[in-house]
């Protein structure tokens, strides 16, 4: 079992208070424990069973506005502004 390649959480840090603390480093992992020895082998085999994935570049294709739909928005804030110019106010909204 490689312990130095275990993620740092499974060693307990200290809180500094003597009651946590020691000289040695306090570990929570075993690597004697059936149940961490067990995991440690599982996720061995199963790293080995996969490929490498291939990183590449994705393409995406992004669609052109479309002008009318630009028309469209335009034509509603157009109305939306004549409305607030009937009624003295647009109530604090920026049209």
């Amino acid at each position: 079992m490689d312990y130095s390649a275990l993620p740092h959480f499974c060693r307990r840090e200290g809180s500094g208070s003597s009651k946590h603390s020691s000289s040695n480093a306090d570990d929570c992992f075993s690597p004697d424990h059936p149940f961490h020895k067990e995991l440690y082998e599982l996720t061995n085999q199963q790293s080995s069973h996969k490929e490498l994935l291939k990183m590449g570049s994705l393409h995406v294709s992004i669609p052109e506005p479309d002008p009318n739909d630009a028309k469209i928005v335009e034509v509603i804030q157009a109305e939306f502004h004549k409305m607030g110019e009937q009624n003295g106010s647009t109530n604090g909204h920026k049209v």
